[in-house]
């Protein structure tokens, strides 16, 4: 077993040491290390995305519709940084990361300015688009 592992306060103190480096490094660069994501949102995000083009759930298939026709849709999210509060999308995928996995909704957020991605199991209330 190498030292490092038989130790794990030393072990921790490196990884700590090593990412206040890393961030050091960011800011030489003029990079906002904030901007980068985290290893675990890195790894979420590079899997790959399975579109979902019909589905056995009735609000699936209504994202799945406004992902065809560009209408804009309305719903409460009750996961992210504002749970309970409205979204209006535009949705650009339905998608899955495995053949029965969860079941995502990308799309642009006017009120964020940015593409966004919300989780269907997460999406309490929907709104027909006009």
């Amino acid at each position: 077993m190498g030292r490092h592992l038989s130790n794990p306060q030393c072990y921790t103190l490196r990884m700590k040491n090593l990412r206040t480096s890393s961030t050091g490094n960011l800011l030489r660069l003029g990079l906002d290390p904030k901007l980068i994501p985290s290893e675990k949102l890195f790894y979420w995000l590079v899997q790959p995305r399975h579109p979902v083009w019909a589905s056995d759930d009735p609000l699936a298939n209504m994202f799945i519709e406004a992902m065809l026709t560009g209408e804009p849709v309305e719903f409460i999210y009750v996961g992210g940084s504002k749970p309970g509060n409205p979204r209006r999308v535009n949705v650009s995928l339905v998608f899955q990361h495995e053949p029965q996995g969860r079941i995502y909704v990308s799309g642009y957020c006017p009120e964020r300015s940015s593409n966004r991605v919300f989780a269907l199991d997460l999406i309490m209330v929907i709104h027909a688009w006009n």
